[in-house]
């Protein structure tokens, strides 16, 4: 058997070399990055029983060496005899070899099937686009279409699998877009009512107090001041409560301030007597001790509670399906996509909201307050998606394409 290593500057052309001197069935032992590229260790003429020999004579050098360290030795023996003393007795008494670990050689395994899962991902990847390619060829300029106007390969995939095989390109472009319009989920119900709680939630800077504004300002001139109440538990920022006491002056709408329980329970107490309350959260990390407090005091809300959840549309997919991950302890009922005159792409926005399946109960697209607070419809959401893609010129490249969508293929397994 014959080990030999490839150097290059990415996976593909490293088994593209090994192909082309071993041949189609050449062995990949390991890969791993190094300084420039990836390093990638193939055998020819691989013979199983002589690569085992290998292993457990480099296995018994390793152990062999530690043997040579009388210091380290008896520290570790020490460790197993006092964790073999602490283990439960079995019908077959354990070995030294059974209860030895040695830590560097785990992490090595670790590091090995880390690369080995990264490899085979790489290759089932381009075997899934390539699939597609050679039978499905109108499917895949379809989704290839749809991934550049940046929609998620899960949804361009499902989207195509409802297109005929015998329509034209144009034909098949323009019945995905009329798929994807009857995809995105709309909030029939009314996010402002009288009796009710609204609490918005969403990261720093993502818009929440600005919609808020909007939503107060729409409701207060249709009925009265008098019928609503703001509340905030933002007590860290001081630039954020005080930006919604200054639209509450202006509005002639009273404010409260919820820095515990108690004040916090007595929101439903203003509901209970026909009023809206809108209450603005603060936008705290995951890993902020404050955010679980934060959680398990929005929890306590009773009666007509709404959350709605303020998705900036100048994030990407994965940034705002972390988002909606973050918050789901708590049950969200509805989404305002916020920023959509600031975005470079649309797509991403859209597809979290259908993937998630959590309803869009409206649409911001600039500052003014509250001329720029739109309710949602469809047609309109898709038609920005495709003019934003064409300003924007969003191109993918065939290897990134075929990585998306082959991960995506990867992830929920091969379906054609």
């Amino acid at each position: 058997m014959k080990i030999k290593k490839y150097f290059a500057s990415n996976m593909r052309q490293a088994l593209e070399m090994a192909k082309q001197e071993q041949g189609p069935d050449v062995m990949i032992l390991s890969n791993r990055k190094v300084l420039g590229g990836v390093e990638l260790i193939a055998a020819e003429d691989y013979d199983e029983a002589a690569f085992n020999r290998l292993n457990a004579e480099t296995r018994q050098k390793s152990e062999q060496r530690q043997l040579n360290r009388p210091e380290e030795s008896a520290t570790a023996n020490s460790s197993v005899t006092a964790r073999a003393a602490t283990l439960p007795a079995r019908g077959k008494q354990e070995t030294m070899s059974d209860i030895w670990t040695n830590e560097s050689t785990i992490d090595q395994m670790r590091d090995e099937i880390k690369s080995l899962r990264t490899m085979l991902e790489h290759q089932m990847s381009g075997l899934a686009w390539g699939d597609i390619g050679r039978q499905h060829p109108l499917w895949a300029n379809v989704i290839r279409h749809l991934i550049n106007m940046d929609l998620s390969p899960a949804l361009a995939r499902r989207l195509v699998r409802e297109i005929p095989e015998h329509y034209q390109f144009e034909q098949a472009r323009r019945t995905a877009l009329a798929l994807l319009s009857y995809q995105v989920p709309l909030y029939n119900d009314k996010i402002m009512a009288r009796g009710q709680v609204v609490q918005f939630l969403g990261s720093s800077g993502s818009g929440k107090t600005t919609t808020i504004a909007k939503l107060a300002t729409r409701f207060a001139l249709e009925h009265s001041p008098r019928d609503i109440l703001l509340a905030t538990t933002d007590v860290y920022r001081v630039g954020g409560r005080e930006q919604l006491r200054g639209y509450a002056r202006i509005l002639g709408i009273p404010l409260r301030s919820i820095s515990n329980r108690d004040e916090y329970l007595s929101l439903f107490e203003e509901a209970s007597s026909d009023k809206l309350v809108l209450v603005d959260t603060a936008g705290l990390s995951q890993r902020d001790d404050k955010f679980e407090q934060q959680m398990n005091m929005l929890r306590l809300g009773i009666g007509e509670t709404s959350n709605c959840l303020i998705l900036p549309a100048t994030e990407n997919y994965n940034s705002l399906s972390r988002l909606i991950e973050s918050y789901r302890n708590v049950s969200l009922n509805c989404c305002i996509p916020t920023k959509l005159d600031e975005a470079t792409s649309l797509g991403g926005l859209l597809s979290t909201a259908i993937d998630k399946a959590l309803p869009i109960a409206a649409v911001c697209d600039g500052q003014r307050v509250p001329e720029d607070l739109q309710k949602p419809k469809a047609h309109e959401l898709v038609s920005r998606v495709v003019s934003r893609a064409k300003q924007s010129q969003l191109s993918v490249d065939e290897e990134h394409l075929e990585q998306a969508f082959g991960q995506n293929e990867f992830a929920h397994g091969m379906r054609h």
